[in-house]
């Protein structure tokens, strides 16, 4: 899975795989996260956004559930 780089407020980069709608994010900080059943809508919503934090704070943080791979 490829990650794009975004660099916009405390996210580093994000990826997305559609077949099993797991977004995996890393942050600033180095901590990766695995958010699940996440739907491709809000993925895309990300880049659509005026603000990729606070779309991602709102749509995503608050209503998928996620695992921490690994902290800094």
């Amino acid at each position: 899975m490829e990650m794009t780089e975004l660099n916009d407020g405390n996210i580093k980069s994000i990826g997305y795989d559609e077949m099993t709608r797991e977004l995996h994010v890393r942050f600033e900080n180095g901590d990766y996260l695995i958010y699940y059943e996440v739907f491709k809508i809000d993925y895309v919503g990300i880049f659509s956004s005026d603000n990729m934090s606070k779309y991602f704070e709102e749509r995503i943080q608050t209503r998928y559930p996620f695992k921490t791979i690994n902290n800094a």
